[in-house]
């Protein structure tokens, strides 16, 4: 999509104040990426990181990020939910370990393993929350 597009589209949905709510977003992500709409855990985490402002609202610079950050969320998140396979909206160490090929890694020993679970559990909770994966997912996209 084009920054004029984009533009467009925040102009739609946006009531006049200059920035979108997030009922707004995800009205416009509904109607406009219909493939988006129902992955709400990829809308939240796209809104919260273009939300530089921290005011809880979105100025059409920080719209631009979550339109180019929907699509990686997306994918992360459908990782995330094959990993999670007893739908707890959490990871233990076991689904990790049964899914570990999901993330693009070779199979290692149980150590390994559990000292790459333990990286990603900032937490330390004992489970990968939504958030820890998206962490770990962009710092891999990065290296």
């Amino acid at each position: 999509m084009s920054k004029e597009e984009i533009k467009r589209l925040f102009k739609q949905f946006d009531n006049g104040n200059g920035h979108l709510s997030l009922a707004e977003i995800d009205r416009a992500i509904i109607q406009f990426y219909p493939q988006f709409g129902t992955n709400k855990k990829a809308i939240m985490r796209a809104y919260k990181a273009a939300d530089t402002s921290g005011n809880g609202f979105v100025e059409l610079k920080e719209f631009e990020k979550i339109v180019h950050l929907l699509k990686q969320y997306n994918e992360i998140s459908k990782i995330f939910e094959e990993l999670d396979t007893n739908d707890d909206h959490r990871i233990s160490f076991n689904e990790f370990k049964q899914g570990f090929q999901l993330l693009g890694e070779d199979d290692s020993d149980e150590d390994s393993l559990q000292e790459e679970f333990d990286a990603i559990d900032s937490n330390d909770g004992g489970y990968i929350l939504f958030d820890e994966f998206c962490m770990h997912m962009a710092k891999k996209k990065l290296q």
